[in-house]
C-alpha cells in the first residue's frame, strides 16, 4: 500500500511516499519504524481514509494511509 508522509517525518524518511505491506496499523507503525530511522523516538498519527486512528484496526491494502507529525492550529 502507498504511505504518504508529511513535515520531518518526510524529511526523515528522504521522501513524501512509501510502499509498505501490513495488516493492521499497529504492524504498519512497526514496517515503518524499520524504515524510517528515529521514527519510534517521535509522536506522530496514522490517518485512514483522512481520519486519525487511535487504536488498532484491521488494513486491507486499498486505504488512503497519511502518517502525520504533531500540528497546531492557529
Amino acid at each position: 500500500m502507498e504511505v504518504l508522509l508529511f513535515g520531518l517525518i518526510a524529511e526523515r524518511a528522504g521522501t513524501h511516499r512509501i510502499e509498505l505491506s501490513a495488516n493492521s496499523t499497529s504492524e504498519l507503525k512497526d514496517r515503518l519504524a524499520e524504515r524510517i530511522e528515529g521514527l519510534a523516538a517521535l509522536s506522530y498519527a496514522i490517518a485512514v481514509d483522512r481520519r486519525i486512528q487511535h487504536g488498532d484496526m484491521p488494513l486491507k491494502g486499498t486505504e488512503e494511509i497519511a502518517v502525520l507529525p504533531p500540528f497546531a492550529g492557529g
